[in-house]
């Protein structure tokens, strides 16, 4: 949102609605922020996100269709998003939970694991975009190390996506600490941006212009990390304090895809930095060639070698490729400085910050 010059309707309204010094206090209450934060709105020094105009109307009710009518003068997609947010169910079915419970007890353990991940990221999915807007998710996981090594990347398993997006599920990927992702996963908590051009400023190497906003939330389960979820959409500002709930709650159910033997403590994740994706695809678009070399030269030994063993062999050795053309590039680089310093980069305990 830019500054604006001029005070739109809403601005005068709120200015109005502020001048009682117990009712400007009541609002800030609701909204989360300071006073001195309504008044710069009011007199149009700054702009509120887009999660305050969402609470203002619930912080003056008697007046919400009028506040949306004059706050869509000024942000146009204001109308649509209110709408979207207020046609979302705001809580998971209970019957979802169910089916959800149903699998994890009643299928073998590579069974479950493939059903629960693929049922959980289709429900996101239909729930978190229902008017199919573009929403993509996907979940990585971290990547195996050896014994007595500590974790240095992540790996996409599986995701779901609406057009723009295709072939989510198919993709893969590689991510290390020049990612969002991988930044969310080394710090332990979520990292939400919402306009594309902040992505390309704090992650360069991962940035791609129809990814707007941007929710990368890692997969924890108390004091051990397994790797992140992530959500994006061509829509800047899209994802809400509704969104990040819900996310949360969906996140809770998608660690039961996890074995223990997925989950590390938090002082055993030490990310390397990953190289750009074209690099990546020329390495990795010969795995299937080199699985299957791997289970022939096993079979010549007289070894049996399944293609998820040949697999599992496997992906260490690609990681260390890729940590070591990235570290003999000075071009795939973590950020320089904290992204989270950044008022568009937000995490959790920044929520409530003007």
């Amino acid at each position: 949102m830019s500054n604006t010059h001029e005070s739109p309707g809403w601005r005068i309204f709120l200015e109005a609605a502020i001048a009682d010094p117990t009712e400007r206090q009541r609002i800030a209450r609701i909204l989360g922020v300071n006073q001195i934060s309504l008044i710069r709105w009011a007199s149009g020094t700054s702009n509120p996100r887009l999660k305050h105009l969402y609470a203002l109307l619930e912080a003056l009710p008697d007046h919400r269709e009028k506040l949306i009518e004059m706050i869509a003068v000024e942000f146009p997609q204001f109308r649509a998003d209110v709408a979207v947010i207020e046609e979302m169910p705001q809580e998971i079915p209970s019957s979802f939970y169910a089916k959800i419970l149903e699998a994890y007890n009643q299928r073998t353990k590579h069974l479950r694991i493939a059903t629960i991940r693929s049922m959980i990221l289709q429900q996101m999915l239909s729930h978190l975009d229902a008017r199919q807007d573009g929403v993509a998710i996907y979940a990585s996981q971290c990547t195996r190390p050896q014994a007595g090594k500590k974790v240095r990347s992540l790996r996409i398993i599986d995701g779901r996506g609406n057009p723009p997006w295709h072939a989510i599920n198919s993709n893969v990927r590689f991510y290390g600490l020049e990612s969002q992702i991988g930044y969310a996963v080394q710090t332990k908590r979520p990292i939400v941006i919402h306009k594309h051009l902040i992505k390309k400023q704090w992650f360069p190497v991962n940035y791609n212009e129809l990814a707007e906003s941007i929710v990368a939330y890692p997969l924890i389960h108390a004091n051990q990390i397994a790797g992140c979820m992530t959500l994006i959409s061509p829509k800047p500002q899209h994802f809400s304090d509704v969104h990040m709930e819900l996310i949360r709650r969906y996140v809770d159910l998608f660690m039961l895809s996890f074995e223990s033997s997925d989950l590390y403590d938090f002082e055993q994740i030490a990310l390397g930095v990953m190289p750009s994706s074209d690099v990546q695809e020329a390495i990795l678009e010969e795995f299937n060639s080199r699985a299957t070399q791997l289970i022939i030269e096993a079979s010549k030994r007289g070894l049996s070698l399944t293609r998820p063993e040949a697999e599992k062999l496997l992906w260490p050795e690609i990681e260390q490729e890729l940590l070591d053309i990235a570290a003999g590039s000075s071009n795939e680089m973590p950020p320089a400085a904290q992204p989270a310093s950044c008022p568009e980069v937000i995490t959790p305990s920044a929520y409530n910050l003007d």
